[in-house]
């Protein structure tokens, strides 16, 4: 009995010991020295291969077994290690490590430690993304990375922002990088910013070259989030944004404007136009006139709404107007609203993301607007043991309400009408119906939201399948398949107005596929402990095909059937049918001895069908070192210093942006030739067309110090791109006008800087800074020689060609060897003419209609009068006309950048960021158009014009010359729209974002069942500070006439909650 009481007992004590043996689930957090939650920290469990990381929120959960130890690392912090004791769950705190180069980064194809990166790589997380009230990855990256211009010249809703990288490489084809989405070539719009763990740009050519033919750009790499060990996780974001536009041109009220323009009409050419129907400021309009002024008759009170003001040419009379601002009749307050549903997890075996996104912006324009919705699942599955599966599969569509022509819109439709105009001629009637008569010529604003429908639906669907097998350790195989399809539809149908009584519908319809299947192998070795070697070579092949159809009808009976099959007549049918394809064979050789002298080379060589044979294939190679400077003995003693890294690459990658069938020559069909359709040469094939290809030097340090308080990232890069494809003038004996060469060469060359520092940190407060700058020049080293009477200056391209008055040739604009490009030419002012004298001596213009407004004269074509500006004339023969043409300014900014501050109290998060462009110019447009009157005189007037000369003022304060009505076609020409008054510098500072976030205490969250709950405020696009006056100084590399027809920059206030179950 005693032996059995004895067992039992021994039973009953050694029970705890067994079941504290058995594995089970360990949840913690981890946090930084400020208690801040750390995501994506590494966990293992030491001496096996099991681990995981912490979601987003910081949070782990993990199976483990008493006694055994978890190992966390994180970059820049110290590795910590925690013995496990029967804890139910875990918080530790990670310190700030001396070392923070262990950080990976993708690069092309495959990942590589920061510490022994030899190129220039910027890396952006995708967590700067995060509650900014964005339709686009692109516009929450506007000067975050350093060597990269991210604008927005567009603004409409859903438009994609445009990427230059370090000032682009060509003159005349395509200047954007390659954007690579997991491994598939396509735009950001269909990507949901919430779904991006990563945004890689490759910008020098020893990084890019294995991407070979269409890297010369730079190479953009976007990963999305994978799944990560742990239990279940389901994370819902709701945003919502207040939208109205950021800046609008200012006008002059009615009060203000009509006594103004009535004034000026009485000593115009056309004062007729003070008192006959159908002017902007005349009192002669009737209540079917277009325009609202008129005479306010005995008895009468001011009609509601209206203004009033005395009529200066009759001060015993009152006139009376509508005061419409067209601009609130053009855009009006939005409202922006973002949805995500995430869900996420996994074990040792098997990891998964997927998402789903609805976005839904209203548009500030009246008449646009754009949703998209958009599904994801990215899984990684471990076959087996040496066997791995990944896979990436997502679905978006976008529509997107447009304008039928912004030109109409914004460019005639917002610029052209006066405040007087009418919006509705009586109710439920637009302005354009048949009651304001005979000179309902120019429809306002509201005309084209109301008769044009225009809409645009965008199906995408990507996926991606990549294996993994590990045959022998450290050596990998690996193939990869993906597909990517986008078809587009546009439906526009216009009713029928009193304009144009014709309805008229179209369609098109756009088909996208491209197909790639690559396949590489990777060995990595380290040997004598101190050498590390990893090679790998590939093979790719990618298919692009491209198809498009476009219709059009006219005369459909009613507005209710706005299909192209209820027209009478079909007045367009065509379509297009292109493909392209390209081979390439790539590989890459990474060494490094210590960690301290490292060497990469790499290459890709690359066959297209879109050139001859015989200039198919081109090479691309490049090579990097580096130099672990801090890891040197002698080094040692300074202790402050945690990295400084010495790199150089050198490299060529290519571009082949050209049309598919450029070489071979392009053909059109003829009416007939002997009773039969026939084909004949449109354009001239040139077989010996083959890649343009850049050549760049890349050199730089990166540089830490004080435990990486303070990063330094700096590089000088200097691009040559070499047989650049350029148009060619052919005599006239060729019967074509011209022919695409390669004759060119142009250079890009500068630095760029990114420097991060950790100004305080604190156990509950830090504030952190990040700045980056990007410095480009440019000049044009080589152009195609003509001869004979095709023979220019330079080798200048267009432009302009001026005998001076000694007999000499003068050649400018366009492009030219030695110069570069962007450059912006049009007439410099002397000063404003003041006195008769003055008047009487100045150079004859001819483009002025020699008006005198002091006697009511036409003095003669090329005369001047007191009031007008008196122009330079460049050539010296006593005429202004286009010989004169100055430099003004440049198109291209030389200077790009931003600055961010980050502080965090506790759970409180500010973050401030400005970007800035510096060193450009435009040529304002839109101002011009208004100031010289234009459409018959009958315009709003711009608050500027109150800055314009009259007579008593001081000429040298005076910013204009005397404003008049309808400069542009009766009068003498001084707000020509290329001119030095209208080209303004275009240097602005950009107020970009402004975000408050609040995190609530875990353990206030937990007893819900939640993991995180976060609340953003933000502002975007709040403030310019710049000299240019209008809607925006952003504006594209080649657009010197600008600000006519681009949707403005949005402001938005926003509000968005996320929370973590």
């Amino acid at each position: 009995m005693k032996k059995y009481l004895y067992v039992i007992l021994c039973c009953l004590l050694s029970f705890p010991i067994a079941a504290m043996a058995e594995p089970y689930n360990l949840e913690g957090v981890v946090l930084d020295e400020t208690g801040e939650t750390l995501p994506g920290v590494s966990i293992l469990v030491k001496g096996t291969q099991r681990g995981g990381t912490t979601d987003v929120n910081g949070i782990f959960n993990i199976q483990v077994s008493n006694g055994e130890t978890l190992v966390f690392s994180y970059v820049g912090y110290a590795t910590k290690s925690v013995k496990i004791a029967g804890q139910k769950s875990l918080e530790v705190k990670l310190e700030i490590s001396q070392d923070s180069l262990d950080e990976v980064i993708v690069v092309g194809y495959g990942t590589q430690s920061k510490r022994t990166v030899t190129s220039s790589i910027a890396s952006v997380n995708g967590s700067t993304l995060e509650g900014s009230p964005i339709n686009t990855a692109g516009e929450g990256l506007k000067g975050k990375i350093a060597g990269v211009r991210v604008y927005n010249a567009n603004n409409s809703p859903g438009a994609e922002a445009t990427f230059i990288v370090r000032g682009g490489s060509s003159i005349s084809q395509n200047n954007e990088p390659l954007i690579l989405v997991d491994g598939i070539e396509r735009s950001m719009e269909g990507i949901n910013p919430n779904d991006i763990e990563s945004i890689e740009v490759l910008k020098d050519a020893a990084s890019s070259a294995i991407y070979g033919s269409r890297a010369s750009n730079g190479v953009v790499l976007i990963t999305t989030k994978k799944g990560a060990p742990g239990r279940m996780r389901i994370t819902f974001e709701a945003s919502f944004a207040h939208e109205d536009v950021e800046r609008m041109i200012d006008y002059l009220p009615a009060e203000v404007a009509v006594p103004l323009m009535r004034d000026r009409w009485s000593t115009g050419p056309s004062p007729n136009k003070n008192f006959d129907d159908g002017y902007a400021y005349s009192a002669g309009n009737t209540s079917a006139s277009i325009y609202s002024t008129r005479y306010l008759q005995p008895g009468e009170s001011v009609p509601a709404g209206w203004k009033s003001c005395v009529d200066p040419l009759d001060p015993s009379k009152t006139l009376v107007f509508e005061d419409n601002d067209w601009s609130r009749e053009c855009f009006r307050p939005a409202f922006w609203q973002n949805y995500y549903l995430g869900v996420d997890g996994g074990n040792d075996l098997l990891n998964y993301v997927g998402s789903i996104g609805y976005t839904k912006d209203s548009g500030v324009g009246v008449g646009t607007g754009f949703n998209r919705f958009s599904a994801r699942a990215n899984v990684v599955a471990k076959i087996r043991k040496n066997l791995k599966f990944t896979s990436a599969i997502d679905y978006s569509q976008t529509n997107t309400e447009a304008y039928a022509s912004q030109y109409q819109v914004i460019s005639r439709g917002l610029m052209t009408p006066s405040t007087q105009r009418r919006t509705y001629v009586s109710d439920d009637q637009w302005f354009g119906t048949p009651t304001p008569g005979p000179n309902a010529t120019s429809p306002n604003p509201t005309f084209y939201s109301y008769y044009n429908d225009n809409s645009n639906k965008v199906n995408r669907t990507g996926l991606v399948g990549t294996l993994d097998w590990e045959p022998l350790k450290m050596w990998h195989i690996v193939g990869s398949a993906s597909f990517f399809t986008q078809s587009s539809s546009t439906d526009a149908f216009h009713r029928a107005d009193p304009l144009n009584g014709t309805r008229w519908a179209d369609a098109s319809n756009t088909d996208i596929q491209r197909m790639k299947l690559e396949a590489y192998t990777n060995y990595s070795r380290t040997f004598a402990d101190n050498h590390s070697l990893s090679a790998m070579v590939g093979y790719s092949y990618q298919r692009y095909d491209y198809r498009y159809l476009y219709a059009k009808s006219q005369g459909h009976a009613t507005d209710k059937i706005p299909t192209l099959n209820a027209g009478s007549t079909y007045t367009a049918a065509t379509s297009t049918k292109q493909k392209d394809i390209n081979i390439g064979y790539f590989g890459r050789i990474n060494y490094d001895y210590m960690k301290k002298y490292m060497l990469t080379l790499t290459f890709r060589e690359d066959g297209s069908s879109r050139f001859a044979e015989g200039n198919q294939w081109g090479f691309f190679p490049g090579a990097s070192a580096g130099w672990a400077m801090h890891a040197e003995d002698f080094m040692q003693p300074i202790e402050w210093i945690n990295n400084l890294k010495w790199r150089v690459s050198y490299g060529q990658t290519g571009n082949n942006s050209v049309g598919y069938y450029d070489a071979f020559g392009l053909y059109s069909v003829t009416t007939s030739y002997d009773g039969q359709p026939a084909l004949i040469t449109s354009a001239m094939p040139n077989p010996t067309l083959k890649w343009e290809k850049t050549t760049q030097l890349d050199v730089g340090f990166d540089f830490s110090v004080l435990n990486d308080r303070i990063a330094l990232n700096v590089d000088y890069f200097n691009k040559i791109t070499d047989n650049l494809i350029t148009t060619r003038t052919l005599p006239n004996t060729s019967g074509f006008g011209s022919v695409l060469t390669n004759l060119g060469k142009v250079r890009f060359h500068g630095f760029d800087l990114e420097l991060n520092t950790r100004n305080i940190v604190t156990n509950d407060f830090t504030w952190e800074s990040k700045f980056t700058i990007t410095y480009v020049k440019n000049k044009v080293l080589k152009l195609p020689e003509e001869e004979g009477e095709n023979k220019r200056d330079k080798n200048r391209q267009g432009g302009y060609k001026v005998t001076m008055a000694d007999g000499s040739i003068y050649e400018f604009g366009g492009t030219a060897e030695g110069e570069p490009l962007g450059r912006i030419y049009g007439y410099k002012h002397a000063y404003i003419i003041t006195t008769p004298e003055q008047a009487k001596n100045a150079h004859y213009d001819a483009s002025s209609k020699g008006w005198d407004w002091t006697t009511g004269t036409r003095l003669g074509t090329g005369k001047k009068t007191i009031g007008d500006y008196e122009w330079c004339d460049l050539n010296g023969d006593g005429i202004i006309n286009g010989n004169d043409m100055y430099e003004l300014g440049n198109t291209i900014p030389t200077t790009t950048g931003g600055l961010s501050n980050t502080l965090s109290y506790k759970g409180f998060t500010l973050n401030v960021f400005f970007d800035f462009a510096l060193g450009h110019s435009v040529c304002n447009g839109f101002l011009q158009r208004q100031m010289c009157n234009f459409m018959n005189g009958n315009t709003s007037i711009p608050s500027e014009v109150l800055k314009a000369w009259n007579v008593g003022d001081d000429p040298a304060k005076a910013k204009y010359a005397r404003f008049s009505g309808n400069d542009s076609d009766e009068l003498n020409k001084n707000y020509r729209p290329n001119s030095d008054i209208f080209c303004q510098k275009a240097d602005y500072l950009c107020l970009r974002e402004v975000s408050l976030s609040y995190q609530m205490p875990k353990k206030l969250i937990k007893k819900a069942g939640m993991q995180d709950v976060r609340f953003t405020f933000a502002g975007n696009n709040l403030h310019y500070f710049t000299n240019v006056i209008g809607m925006s100084p952003e504006v594209g590399t080649t657009d010197s006439y600008s600000g006519t027809n681009n949707y403005p920059p949005i402001r938005k206030f926003s509000f968005s909650v996320k929370v973590s179950f």
